[in-house]
C-alpha cells in the first residue's frame, strides 16, 4: 500500500470517528452503561414511551392477574381517547392482565363498566370514581371505586 492511500485511509477512518462520536455525544450519556430501556439513545429527545417503560415493571406485582388496565397521559387530568405511547408499551408489559384502551377510563363511561386500573404517566388523573393507590417518579396507578 502506498503512501497516498494509508494517509486517505487514515483521514477517511479519523472522519468515520469523529462522526460517531459526535452522534454519540448528540444522543446524551451515559455511554458505557447499558441503557435502562430500548428507546434510550434514539434521538436527541427523550422518547415518549420512555415513561411507561420504566414504569410499567414497577407497577405489574400491583395488579391482580386478569385486571382490566388502561395507560395513558392524563390531558387536564382527564383521559384522552387514544395514547398509542403509553398504551402500547402496555400491551406488551401486561401480559396477565386485560389492556383496554384509555377511553374506558373516560369520564362520560358509565361507572359499571369502567376499567379496574389506571397508570396514569407523569399528571395527575383526576376522575371522581379512581383513587390513587400508588404513586411514582414516572406515574400514578389508580384503583376504581365501585
Amino acid at each position: 500500500m502506498s503512501r497516498t492511500e494509508r494517509a486517505v485511509l487514515t483521514v477517511l477512518a479519523l472522519l468515520l470517528v469523529a462522526a460517531l462520536a459526535g452522534r454519540l455525544f448528540t444522543r446524551g450519556g451515559p455511554y458505557f452503561e447499558r441503557p435502562q430501556t430500548i428507546v434510550d439513545h434514539v434521538g436527541r429527545e427523550k422518547h415518549e414511551s420512555r415513561d411507561a417503560l420504566v414504569l410499567l415493571p414497577k407497577v405489574r406485582p400491583l395488579l391482580p392477574r386478569g385486571a382490566t388496565v388502561t395507560c395513558f397521559r392524563p390531558i387536564g387530568g382527564s383521559a384522552p381517547e387514544e395514547d398509542t405511547y403509553n398504551f402500547l408499551p402496555a400491551i406488551g408489559q401486561l401480559p396477565q392482565q386485560n389492556v383496554l384502551p384509555p377511553f374506558t377510563a373516560m369520564n362520560d363511561v358509565p361507572r359499571k363498566i369502567l376499567v379496574q386500573y389506571v397508570i396514569a404517566m407523569r399528571v395527575p388523573f383526576t376522575h371522581p370514581d379512581y383513587k390513587e393507590i400508588a404513586t411514582f417518579p414516572e406515574g400514578r396507578l389508580y384503583q376504581v371505586q365501585r
